[in-house]
């Protein structure tokens, strides 16, 4: 653990950016990055949002975000012990230290991307009470669209693991449980696939 934690620590000291800035509806927005796995401080984010947005936040969108940061947060420290672990069935140190310096890039960038692309649109669509997107000139029930862009957050985790099991077999032909993992995970995202197709649909306003 205390190698894991070291990895970390010179992760985020050498590679992630503190402050954050982006435009959605014609607002630049700026908010502060903090750790890998607690992502924002809640409050502090929203304080800076408002500085711009000059409009209070309603209850539901408060609830609405701390929700979504909380399952954020719980996904990303699932999925990092996930990794972690299937890493440690190979006694390559530095397959370990390049794969889990990967996933934490990935961490990082997925995480900047979901909040400056999705999540600060969705606090304004909660608390202007908007309920109709639209893209690509198809309309979208706002919720529901959310829903579907959760779960596609997830499904890049899969792919993710996926490809560097696929690496770890490589170095570790002969690892029973290696394999059986990559079966599952094949199986689990023609499945997951199907999931998002049926949650874009049901998201779709005809």
């Amino acid at each position: 653990m205390e190698v894991k934690q070291s990895i970390i620590n010179h992760f985020q000291e050498a590679r992630i950016k503190k402050d954050q800035t982006v435009k959605v509806f014609e607002i630049n927005f700026t908010w502060e990055y903090t750790n890998l796995f607690d992502i924002i401080s809640k409050p502090i984010f929203l304080k800076y949002l408002n500085m711009k947005y000059k409009k209070e936040f309603i209850k539901k969108t408060v609830i609405n975000f701390n929700e979504t940061i909380d399952y954020l947060r719980n996904f990303n420290k699932e999925v990092e012990q996930t990794i972690w672990d299937y890493l440690i069935q190979t006694n390559n140190d530095k397959i370990i230290y390049n794969i889990y310096e990967e996933f934490l890039a990935f961490i990082y960038s997925s995480t900047k991307a979901f909040i400056n692309d999705i999540l600060i649109e969705q606090i304004i669509f909660w608390n202007e009470g908007i309920e109709i997107k639209t893209l690509n000139n198809k309309n979208y029930d706002v919720d529901l669209y959310f829903k579907y862009e959760l779960e596609k957050y997830k499904k890049s985790f899969q792919n993710f693991i996926f490809k560097k099991l696929k690496i770890l077999q490589k170095e570790e032909p002969n690892n029973s449980v290696i394999g059986i993992v990559i079966q599952a995970y094949e199986e689990n995202l023609k499945e997951n696939e199907m999931k998002l197709i049926v949650l874009k649909q049901e998201a779709l306003i005809k």
